[in-house]
């Protein structure tokens, strides 16, 4: 673990003590222990209890500042930009554990080909987009098939939860309902990769919880079914189609 990663889990510890004594201690003492105020702001706040208060909120904004840095460079497009903002101190814990101790999906795009669906965009040919659309489903099938392509994108970005990222850019790249993706692909392609949809659908509910992480799930019985579906998906594809 890097230097900074074990410094921001340790200002998360921190940033939560000082939440819960400033909302939950601190009343509780103001409303039990006579003078609380007064030995506050003894000798005008020059006393050991305001220098450490300083010290922990000075923390406490680190670690906040360290969430609002790690939203922007790798979770841009989550929803979480609102609470973090709206709620910093108090909300920066949640976030913290949510995207680095549970390790949830990442939003750091939009997806391309859902933008050039919906807006219609006019920058790329027809050609252009039907390649891009074949190149980003087909890629995402190769990656599904290649134990060691998948352990390399664990190391390519560490941060990334691999597993459930093998689900959620499926999910961000499959629109078979819109016809700027259907036309990208011929009858029977498009039965085949509803056929893998559905499998990959049925796998992801298996799991009431989150996914293990990639170096656990790549030995779990449901990844080998998976693996093993994905490439009976792709030899098909190879009799209808055309897929590098």
């Amino acid at each position: 673990m890097k230097l900074i990663e074990k410094i921001t889990y340790i200002t998360f510890g921190i940033n939560i003590v000082a939440v819960l004594f400033y909302f939950v201690a601190l009343p509780i003492i103001v409303m039990t222990v006579p003078y609380t105020f007064d030995m506050i702001a003894a000798n005008k706040g020059h006393n050991p209890y305001n220098y450490i208060m300083t010290i922990v909120a000075m923390i406490a904004a680190f670690h906040w500042i360290y969430c609002i840095w790690f939203l922007f460079k790798y979770d841009k497009y989550s929803k979480s930009i609102f609470p973090l903002f709206l709620f910093n101190v108090l909300y920066s814990p949640i976030y913290f554990y949510r995207v680095r101790i549970k390790k949830r999906p990442l939003r750091n795009k939009i997806n391309k080909l859902k933008e050039d669906i919906v807006k219609e965009d006019k920058s790329i040919s027809d050609d252009e987009f039907i390649d891009l659309t074949r190149n980003n489903i087909f890629g995402l099938i190769n990656l599904w098939i290649s134990k060691e392509s998948q352990l390399d994108y664990k190391k390519n970005v560490p941060i990334a939860h691999v597993s459930n990222e093998l689900f959620c850019q499926w999910e961000d790249s499959y629109f078979p309902n819109l016809d700027g993706f259907r036309q990208a692909f011929n009858k029977e392609e498009l039965e085949i990769l509803s056929e893998f949809d559905k499998a990959m659908n049925d796998m992801i509910g298996k799991f009431s919880q989150d996914l293990p992480v990639i170096e656990v799930f790549i030995e779990t019985e449901e990844w080998k079914e998976l693996n093993k579906k994905v490439i009976e998906i792709k030899e098909k594809l190879n009799t209808v189609g055309n897929i590098k």
